[in-house]
C-alpha cells in the first residue's frame, strides 16, 4: 500500500509537474512539499496544517480517493466533533419525563432527589468543561492556520540584528536537496557528503532526489541528457550529449568540470644547423 507522500509524488511525476509548480499554485513552500512527499509530517507546523496541506496538494493533482482520505485520517488524525450547548441541554432533557404524576412527586424520597440533582450538576460541569476545552482548541487551531497562511503568502523580511547579552546558538542550516531527471539514458554516479548514494543508468523519464548536509557530487557520461535542480532551482545546460562531466553542488552554488585531456608525448627538439666548416652536432641516443 502506497504511503501518502509516495502517492502524491508519483502522481506529480506522472503529470510532469515540478515541486516549484505545485508550490506556485498552492502557495505551499517547497520545503513543506518535500516533507509531505517524504512522509515527514513532524516537519510541518502542526497536524492541522499537515491535513490542510496534504488535501490542497491532492486537490491540485485531481486525486479524490476515499482510500487516500482514510490514510490521511489514520496518519494525521481528525479533530473530534464540537458539541454545542444546545445539544448538551437536549441530551439532558431527553431522559426527563415530559409529565410526571403528582402522586409520584409526593412519594419521591428527598434524598434521591438531592442525589439526582448533584449528579446532573456534575454531568453538566463535566460537559461544560469539555465544551470549553473544545472551543479553546478550535480557536488555537484557527489562529495557527491563519499564521501559517500569512507565513506562506508573505516573503521573509530582513531585519536588523540586535546584539544580545548572551551569544545565541547558530541556526540549523537547511538540507541540500538535489533532483536529477534524465531525458535520455545516462550512466550516473551520485555521492552525498562523501557517501556513495547511487550508481547506475537512469533511463529516459526517470527522476531521483538526493539530500545532503554539505555537498553532492555527480559524475555522468552523458551530460546533455540530465536536468539537475538544486533546492528547486535548475542548473541549466551541463554539457553536450555523450560528454563526461562532473558536477559538484553545495548550498551556495555549483561547478561543472570536464575531464582533463591526457598529456601528449614529448618529441625531441630538432638539432640546430651547424655553421659552415663545423661538424654536425651528434644526435642524442635513446637508451635501450
Amino acid at each position: 500500500m502506497y504511503s501518502i507522500g509516495q502517492r502524491l509524488r508519483d502522481e506529480r511525476v506522472r503529470q510532469g509537474l515540478k515541486l516549484s509548480d505545485v508550490s506556485e499554485k498552492t502557495r505551499i513552500r517547497t520545503v513543506f512539499l518535500e516533507a509531505i512527499e517524504a512522509d515527514q509530517f513532524d516537519a510541518l507546523p502542526g497536524r492541522f496544517y499537515a491535513r490542510s496541506f496534504v488535501r490542497q496538494y491532492a486537490r491540485l493533482l485531481g486525486i479524490h480517493d476515499p482510500e487516500l482520505e482514510a490514510e490521511i485520517a489514520r496518519e494525521l488524525g481528525e479533530p473530534g466533533p464540537v458539541v454545542t450547548a444546545e445539544q448538551v441541554l437536549a441530551s439532558l432533557g431527553a431522559n426527563v419525563p415530559e409529565r410526571a404524576p403528582i402522586v409520584w412527586r409526593a412519594r419521591l424520597d428527598p434524598r434521591w432527589l438531592a442525589y439526582g440533582t448533584v449528579g446532573l450538576l456534575a454531568v453538566a460541569g463535566v460537559l461544560g468543561a469539555y465544551l470549553g476545552w473544545q472551543r479553546i482548541r478550535a480557536r488555537a487551531e484557527a489562529r495557527q492556520a491563519a499564521a501559517a497562511i500569512e507565513l506562506q503568502a508573505s516573503p521573509p523580511q530582513q531585519t536588523e540584528s540586535v546584539p544580545a547579552s548572551r551569544p545565541e546558538p547558530a541556526p540549523t542550516a537547511p538540507p541540500l536537496v538535489v533532483e536529477v531527471a534524465a531525458r535520455t539514458s545516462a550512466w550516473t554516479k551520485v555521492v552525498t557528503d562523501g557517501t556513495e548514494a547511487f550508481v547506475g543508468t537512469l533511463q529516459a523519464g526517470q527522476q531521483r532526489t538526493f539530500r545532503a548536509s554539505d555537498k553532492v557530487r555527480i559524475l555522468t557520461d552523458n551530460a546533455g541528457a540530465l536536468d539537475i535542480r538544486r533546492n528547486g532551482t535548475p542548473l541549466g545546460p551541463l554539457g553536450p550529449e555523450g560528454q563526461v562531466r562532473t558536477i559538484e553542488l553545495t548550498r551556495e552554488g555549483h561547478t561543472v568540470s570536464a575531464p582533463k585531456p591526457k598529456p601528449s608525448e614529448e618529441k625531441p627538439a630538432p638539432a640546430e644547423p651547424s655553421a659552415p666548416g663545423e661538424a654536425p652536432a651528434p644526435l642524442p641516443l635513446n637508451p635501450q
